[in-house]
């Protein structure tokens, strides 16, 4: 039998309580790592730490906070004494015409999907290049890779994402740190279910927009997000990986 892919790694991981969040901190722990659970929805995090048992830690995080990151990453030390991999997971989605998006929307998805991001990675960053290793993983979208309808603000964030992760990739490559982004198309979580329940007729032109002709699942971009955890792709360092069933090929 062979080793578990992430065993002896520390995985932080934000927007844990759910979705794809909670599919790759399933996969994370099942594959010997401790992972630490930080969500806005703090009972939603315990509950899962309750599932996994002593291979997790879970707090209630907002990664639009500087103080909150500050605050996230001196537990995670202070829980474990290092951090060896970031999921930057936690994001928020808006679709809308470009006339009925507020700036008070765009703000709050920038906010989030943005500024969250480039908090996680400048709050890690100092542990993990003291450490000379580290995988940061930014959860992107497939959005961050095309043109859609109705997703100025989502787009503009997720587009953001993929560039925030090429700048870093190769600002600390000397220090043993990789940054890589994952691309998600349509896939089956609780936010993607919300929109289909809003428009029901899009689900059959969004699956025929798809070459696999179907969503995917949580775990599917989990399994990714192992992979760019795990040394596997030690020499990965700023690649855009899409799970996302031939969307954007």
């Amino acid at each position: 039998m062979s080793a578990p892919r992430l065993e002896g790694k520390v995985a932080l991981i934000t927007g844990a309580a759910g979705g794809i969040g909670a599919a790759s901190a399933r996969r994370f722990a099942a594959e010997g790592a401790l992972v630490l659970l930080t969500d806005a929805d703090a009972e939603g995090a315990e509950r899962l730490q309750a599932e996994l048992g002593d291979r997790a830690s879970a707090r209630e995080h907002d990664v639009s906070s500087d103080e909150g990151w500050r605050e996230a990453v001196a537990w995670a030390l202070e829980t474990h004494s290092r951090i060896g991999v970031l999921l930057n997971n936690a994001g928020i989605f808006l679709a809308a015409p470009l006339a009925d998006s507020s700036l008070e929307e765009f703000r709050r998805v920038i906010d989030v999907n943005v500024v969250g991001v480039f908090l996680g990675m400048r709050a890690v960053a100092p542990a993990m290049s003291e450490r000379r290793a580290g995988s940061i993983v930014n959860v992107s979208s497939v959005a961050g890779l095309t043109g859609s309808p109705m997703l100025t603000a989502y787009a503009a964030s997720k587009w953001a994402v993929r560039g925030m992760t090429k700048v870093l990739a190769k600002e600390l490559a000397r220090f043993g740190v990789r940054v890589n982004s994952l691309h998600p198309g349509q896939i089956d979580t609780d936010m993607n279910a919300r929109q289909r329940e809003r428009t029901p007729e899009l689900l059959d032109r969004l699956i025929g927009g798809i070459p696999l002709r179907r969503i995917g699942t949580p775990l599917e971009v989990a399994d990714a997000a192992v992979y760019l955890a795990s040394d596997e792709s030690v020499y990965v360092t700023g690649a855009e990986l899409a799970i996302d069933g031939g969307t954007s090929a």
